[in-house]
């Protein structure tokens, strides 16, 4: 969570582009070159990256090439040792830095060349390369993009801090505010509540469930109340929209971590569906099948992913970045759970087989709540006596439904119902 929260303080640079910095990829293979970005925007993709860390799929079973008479490949150790700044491309292959990557324009001033920035490192025999390209001396080109990584995270090292330096106080009052918006955030989720109300002006009545929650927080201490909602700075109050949902994100991440933390690179099987939601976006609904460490099978949702298109193609894409943003390899798979759609199950060109071919040992298996589904309609369709149930249900809802007199009458008899139950010992109180 404080990897996650360190956006918070630091400041964050005006954008004007309309690049969605949550869908930056995390193959270092399939990055665009930061240059091509536009300026405005560059320091908060850089910073975005450097929150996330370098791309480092430890459990990726890395690919052995012949060299010098010897089978080598990628040593996962190397993440140990490098940890700061080396990144290894599934797609590829292959190894990256991720510092020169982000501040490749000065790593080239200084002399600094493509190894690791777009070709990627490959020659597994001669690991002396590693050193070789963070030099010997401060002043190298590694060291100097490494350098403005680090200055970039600081808040010391901004314009903003330089021109105006905030007093211990000021500090202060900035945390009393984030954690009360992380407080309330925290409650919202975990009771499955909306955030954002209808209207939200300070003319509204009710402005919400975060805006009202933050303010009933601050009547009940006395030392919130002054710092948030109008006591706060106008351009420092953290209940904007954008701010409510960078850190349900981060909570969003911590949950993810802890389900790869549990799953400890592990064997686990894979529950895609997809569906559009009420904005008519695709979305694929991703869920994790696996044992844990006490032998008990468990099911964890992973998150939505926004998909442009249904195709296989686009799933498996889909599929490639999530893995590779959580550190995690297809080869770990053991199974596969989808419907009976043909982009999902084709046994040519689905999703199934485009994993397959990948790893041949994560079997495919017809979604079973797919299969009862399917199982129940087809009954249905077929036996007329459920075909009627379904049909007398369907005109009873629309004839209690539409009348407030109906629906009053059927909960009389029913609470009568229920009180003669406990009269005669059928029913238990508070049940």
């Amino acid at each position: 969570m404080q990897a996650n929260m360190k956006r918070f303080f630091k400041p964050i640079s005006g954008s004007t582009s309309n690049t969605n910095v949550d869908d930056l990829p995390w193959d270092p293979a399939e990055r665009k070159e930061i240059m091509s970005y536009h300026p405005n925007e560059r320091d908060e993709i850089r910073r975005r990256y450097l929150v996330r860390g370098p791309c480092q799929p430890y459990d990726h079973p890395f690919k052995k090439t012949k060299m010098s008479n010897a089978m080598r490949r990628f040593n996962p150790a190397w993440f140990e040792k490098y940890g700061t700044w080396l990144e290894y491309s599934v797609s590829t292959e292959r190894a990256f830095c991720l510092c020169c990557y982000l501040f490749k324009d000065d790593v080239r001033k200084k002399g600094g060349n493509d190894a690791f920035v777009k070709e990627g490192f490959c020659t597994w025999n001669k690991p002396d390369r590693l050193d070789t390209h963070m030099g010997k001396s401060s002043n190298s080109s590694h060291c100097c993009a490494a350098e403005k990584c680090d200055n970039l995270m600081k808040q010391g090292q901004s314009i903003v801090h330089a021109l105006f330096k905030q007093d211990d106080l000021v500090k202060k009052e900035y945390r009393i505010r984030l954690n009360a918006s992380i407080d309330v955030s925290r409650y919202l989720l975990r009771q499955g509540l909306s955030f954002r109300g209808h209207d939200e002006s300070e003319e509204s009545a009710n402005r919400g469930n975060f805006l009202q929650l933050v303010k009933y927080t601050g009547e009940q201490n006395d030392a919130i109340s002054k710092v948030i909602l109008n006591n706060a700075p106008k351009n420092n109050q953290m209940i904007s929209p954008k701010i409510q949902k960078e850190i349900v994100n981060c909570f969003a991440e911590e949950v993810v971590k802890s389900i790869i933390e549990e799953i400890d690179y592990g064997v686990f099987g894979l529950l895609v569906d997809e569906s559009a939601d009420i904005s008519h976006k695709e979305q694929m609904a991703v869920v994790f099948r696996f044992v844990d460490k006490s032998g008990a099978v468990k099911e964890r949702f992973i998150g939505v992913v926004h998909v442009k298109e249904t195709s296989s193609a686009s799933l498996k894409s889909a599929i490639d970045n999530l893995f590779a943003k959580y550190g995690l390899s297809l080869k770990r798979l053991r199974g596969q759970g989808y419907d009976g759609a043909s982009n999902m199950k084709g046994e040519f060109n689905g999703l199934r087989a485009l994993v397959v071919r990948e790893n041949n040992a994560a079997y495919y298996v017809h979604c079973f709540a797919h299969q009862l589904q399917l199982v129940v309609v087809a009954i249905a369709k077929k036996h007329f006596e459920v075909g009627d149930f379904f049909d007398m249900i369907s005109t009873l809802l629309n004839v209690v439904g539409a009348s407030c007199k109906r629906q009053d009458m059927i909960r009389e008899n029913y609470r009568r119902k229920v009180q003669e139950g406990i009269s005669r010992g059928e029913i238990n109180t508070g049940t």
